[in-house]
């Protein structure tokens, strides 16, 4: 991944976006987030450019990338704003993640340091799988879910739009 992204989200859950995005090869040509007090700080090296109206007026230099927000409604409220503005969005897999050939991955979803996404699982748009988090066989996570850190899922498990499995969960 050589591609410049936007990274929307400048907070805890934006530092972590941001090193899987590096590790995996990409860049970040733009940084943006809604809350006002986080606007012109700096989060590992790149300076938050502003809100919507900033990432607008970049379109340019970055018209594709993933939304960094930890709260699967406001994830998927950016996400979709994003899409009807004429946003795209990437998947981000750290490359420490293992994630078979047959699994299907989502648009705008992130798969982090340690995860496992096993045979024919299928990851919805905007998910997290989150550090050492694994998704085993035949699996479907709907859109817009965190699976938190060490979540452990059982293969054919289902995992219904907007859900929050907590860390150490199996």
């Amino acid at each position: 991944m050589s591609e410049a992204l936007f990274v929307f989200g400048a907070s805890g859950h934006g530092k972590v976006v941001i090193d899987a995005l590096r590790r995996a090869g990409g860049d970040v040509s733009l940084l943006v987030d809604d809350d006002a007090r986080r606007q012109g700080a700096t989060l590992l090296g790149h300076v938050v450019a502003g809100s919507r109206e900033a990432l607008l007026s970049a379109r340019e230099r970055a018209d594709r990338g993933i939304v960094a927000i930890g709260s699967n409604a406001a994830r998927l409220a950016v996400a979709a704003w994003l899409r009807e503005t004429g946003f795209g969005f990437c998947a981000v897999v750290d490359p420490s993640a293992v994630v078979s050939a047959s699994a299907i991955i989502g648009v705008g979803t992130l798969v982090l340091a340690q995860a496992v996404v096993n045979a024919d699982a299928r990851v919805g748009e905007h998910v997290i799988v989150n550090t050492a988090a694994t998704v085993d066989h035949d699996c479907v996570v709907g859109d817009g879910v965190h699976l938190a850190p060490g979540v452990h899922l059982c293969g054919e498990v289902r995992v219904g739009r907007g859900s929050f499995i907590g860390a150490g969960t199996v």
